[in-house]
């Protein structure tokens, strides 16, 4: 039994304003984590001492943490977002989590797709290297589909796209 691999996860950002224009986001990030971050409820029957408890929602994010490297068009387009202090629609794209370890089919990879509200947080000075940080913050719920990896598109199971 193998521990899956970081890298056997594929991270793309739409950085097309209004088009599909997928990018790979490898170099320059350090770190893109995934916090499904389960909601709770609870509620307690009268007869039961005890609560019963729930998952009644989700709060996703993906923290992230990257190097400045503004040749990478998903850094580029993530500090565009920070520098400019974009808010709404504007800080707002599709994200895509492909994964590399499932079985490839004629559609790509299995993947999954949210629209995201780009968070930046920070940017740091991290040894005379500027760094920056922040959260792919969940906006809806997931739709899962193939990713092909070599034509950067995304369809759902149903086939569509």
């Amino acid at each position: 039994m193998a521990v899956k691999q970081r890298y056997q996860e594929a991270d793309y950002l739409n950085v097309g304003a209004g088009t599909e224009q997928y990018v790979f986001m490898g170099t320059g990030f350090t770190k893109i984590d995934d916090s499904p971050s389960a909601q709770t409820t609870s509620k307690r029957y009268v007869n039961n001492k005890s609560t019963t408890k729930s998952i009644g929602s989700y709060d996703w994010s993906a923290p992230f943490e990257m190097d400045m490297i503004e040749s990478e068009e998903a850094v580029k387009h993530i500090v565009d977002i920070g520098r400019k202090e974009k808010t709404g629609q504007d800080a707002e794209a599709d994200y895509v989590r492909v994964d590399l370890a499932g079985t490839k089919t004629a559609n790509g990879y299995p993947a999954r797709k949210r629209k995201v509200a780009i968070e930046v947080a920070e940017f740091t000075d991290n040894d005379g290297e500027i760094t920056g940080s922040g959260n792919l913050l969940g906006k809806g719920d997931w739709e899962f589909g193939f990713f092909d990896t070599e034509k950067k598109t995304f369809k759902t199971e149903a086939g569509g796209g």
